[in-house]
């Protein structure tokens, strides 16, 4: 470049172009980032995890500093998907701590924000582990940077990164025997590169307009017109708990989008209710786009058409939308609170259905790879209104996205109990008892999932050397408690090798998935029994993705 601007301070428009730039950027990288995933099996989704948890920072608006951090850590606490995107949420919560009372941030402020971020992150983890995304957070501004220039430092926040990202081979074993580095330390790098490069200039993030939405309140009478004069022949009327995080902004958008699909549209709303009327030729849709605005409690669709030949055949003429409001205020009224709520996630409609013969309230689609947000979760949950909140993660990647929900829960007692395979789940779900207290049902809970070995099979989506185990890609790999243990090249000769080891098991539950044919789980079920002839055996369809066997030995 021929000339050098100097940027000495950023503020809150400023901020929100190095985010946006930085989820760009990542996005771009995404399956390169999922690809490096190999710890601590190789089933990459590393990179799409921290991509949906900053790529939220997209239907945020421009204001001052302060504002746009805060609401940039709000919605990527709620986008918050896996360990690797909940880590990266604190990390920009620690930032809108520091930046929670300054109009803009020079150098040394956003300095400390970047320690705190890292600080933030790191506290969240209770086992934090050197060679990772924690370590390439922390190391990146560790040292003092010889700038004033805010541009500057971030490119010595990147240049540290880099150096620190190229030594996690050397602190993680298992990223020295794949020959990778850290897949959130890449994908962190990454954004930082797409914030850098923004202040640079070389970004097209410019901040969105913010505007007070325009209300319409007129609607049509259908008595007036010719059925075939109906230009839109579907009505959608539907009631929401706002979700509090939905702004002004994201209302006009769906106004805006309305008025592109349909006529008579109607909005009215508080800080709770959300409530919507349009005329449209595509419902479904028109549904779909608007399920961001909270929970859905009530919906309905009719047929205008249908509607007005039975309205002038009939004589009795036509609603209005004001009368089909009176109507849905009825449902205002919350249902009376629950002592306790059970709240799932399980992925297959088995699965699903397994959780809620046992019990469960709700069941929040999710798991491997699939790991829900943290709005998903608190979605759920508002559906069915308890003084107690019990959450069964089923997956190790969930728990700190299940946690954060406790944070956002004010007026819930929130428990998460940790299961990390969904048999612990059904063995923690079948411990619950209504008549104990919130914190003898976590302890029994939490006692009953330790008597649970659950074993996995998958197969290996990149060649790797995992703790001396050398697997290939397609292989059959087995895991114990979540630890890779076993290779082979047929599933049976992976599972004959993972239930030989547990010989004295008395109950084993077979759960086969999506990928597993009936023929060939009835073979899996008689291979066990054979293999332990002691043990009861029975067998499941869970219709779980990603692995086609999930065993339970009790």
């Amino acid at each position: 470049m021929n000339s050098v601007t100097i940027t000495n301070t950023i503020d809150g428009t400023r901020y929100l172009e190095m985010l946006r730039g930085g989820a760009a950027n990542l996005e771009i990288n995404r399956e390169a980032t999922n690809s490096l995933n190999v710890f601590p099996v190789p089933d990459g989704d590393t990179g799409t995890n921290m991509s949906m948890t900053i790529g939220s920072v997209t239907s945020i608006g421009d204001g001052p500093l302060p504002d746009v951090a805060a609401a940039a850590s709000k919605a990527m606490m709620r986008a918050a998907r896996g360990n690797s995107g909940v880590i990266l949420s604190l990390f920009f919560r620690g930032i809108a701590k520091v930046l929670a009372s300054s109009e803009s941030a020079d150098a040394h402020l956003l300095t400390n924000a970047f320690r705190e971020g890292a600080k933030s992150a790191a506290s969240a983890v209770a086992n934090p582990v050197e060679g990772t995304i924690l370590t390439v957070m922390r190391e990146c501004c560790a040292k003092d940077a010889d700038t004033e220039d805010v541009a500057e430092l971030l490119d010595f926040f990147y240049g540290e990164a880099e150096r620190v990202l190229a030594k996690t081979p050397e602190m993680l074993p298992v990223l020295r025997r794949a020959k990778v580095v850290d897949s959130g330390g890449y994908g962190f790098v990454r954004i930082l590169d797409g914030m850098r490069r923004t202040l640079h200039g070389e970004a097209l993030a410019d901040a969105a307009e913010v505007s007070s939405p325009v209300m319409t309140n007129s609607a049509a009478d259908f008595s007036e017109f010719d059925n075939e004069e109906i230009k839109f022949g579907f009505e959608t009327l539907c009631l929401f708990d706002r979700d509090p995080a939905v702004t002004e902004e994201k209302i006009k958008e769906l106004h805006d989008y309305l008025m592109t699909v349909g006529d008579s549209i109607v909005m009215t709303y508080d800080d709770e209710i959300f409530k919507l009327h349009v005329h449209s030729n595509e419902p479904i849709e028109v549904l779909c786009r608007s399920l961001f605005i909270g929970t859905l409690r009530d919906a309905k669709i009719e047929n205008l058409r249908l509607q007005h030949s039975g309205l002038v055949n009939g004589g009795s003429g036509n609603k209005s939308d004001a009368d089909e409001f009176e109507e849905l205020h009825e449902l205002e009224d919350r249902p009376e609170k629950k002592p306790y709520g059970i709240f799932a996630v399980v992925s297959g409609d088995g699965m699903s259905d397994l959780f809620h013969e046992l019990g469960a309230d709700a069941v929040i689609s999710g798991g491997q790879s699939m790991n829900p947000s943290t709005d998903d979760i608190l979605r759920a949950i508002r559906s069915t209104p308890c003084d107690t909140a019990v959450i069964l993660p089923n997956n190790k990647n969930i728990i700190m996205a299940a946690k954060q929900t406790a944070e956002i829960l004010e007026d819930t007692n929130v428990i998460v109990v940790e299961t990390t395979t969904v048999p612990e789940g059904v063995s923690a779900l079948m411990a619950f008892n209504s008549s104990r207290s919130p914190s003898e049902n976590a302890d029994c809970m939490s006692d009953a999932m330790k008597s649970v070995t659950t074993l996995s099979v998958t197969r290996a989506v990149r060649d790797a050397d995992i703790d001396g185990l050398a697997v290939k890609r397609k292989q059959y790999i087995g895991l114990v408690g979540g630890q890779l243990k076993y290779a082979a090249d047929s599933v049976y000769d992976c599972i004959r090798d993972m239930v030989s080891a547990f010989p004295d098991t008395e109950l084993c539950t077979v759960y086969y998935g999506s990928d597993a044919k009936n023929s060939e789980a009835e073979e899996v079920t008689a291979l066990i029994s054979e293999v332990l002839p002691d043990c009861e055996v029975v067998s499941i369809r869970g219709n779980q993705p990603v692995y086609p066997y999930i065993i339970s030995l009790e």
